[in-house]
């Protein structure tokens, strides 16, 4: 089945693209410094990752569940900036189209986040 001939995946696609190119081009930062970033280098040698995409002003998906450790990376496909904060927590800042920003949950938890600048914009990652 060609990738293009189905949304889904298509969109999949784009996110782990999104994800590889972030991880890669080193645009990800981190305003929260959990316990798993004090962990010794070889032991974090085996990092878990995960997307939301952000596009049509809302989360994709709205509720990620993840294991503790786990680098989340924001991508927005919408075009204007947007934001993921939960206060107290962490905060990616204003994205621009077309960038992302990588978070690392650490802790175990619920954490629902919105838009500081869209505030009907909701989404929630859980941590086990």
């Amino acid at each position: 089945m060609n990738a293009t001939a189905n949304p889904v995946r298509r969109t999949a696609i784009l996110l782990v693209a999104a994800l590889a190119a972030a991880l890669l081009v080193g645009l990800t930062t981190s305003a929260w410094s959990p316990a798993s970033e004090r962990a010794p280098l070889h032991e974090r040698t085996h990092l878990r990752a995960a997307g939301v995409g952000i596009r049509s002003f809302a989360y994709h998906p709205q509720k990620l569940s993840i294991e503790e450790g786990t680098r989340v990376v924001f991508a927005n496909r919408d075009s204007v900036a947007h934001t993921a904060t939960r206060r107290g927590s962490f905060s990616t800042g204003k994205i621009r189209p077309g960038r992302s920003v990588a978070i690392r949950f650490g802790e175990r938890g619920v954490y629902r986040y919105h838009c500081t600048i869209h505030p009907f914009m909701h989404g929630k990652v859980v941590v086990h």
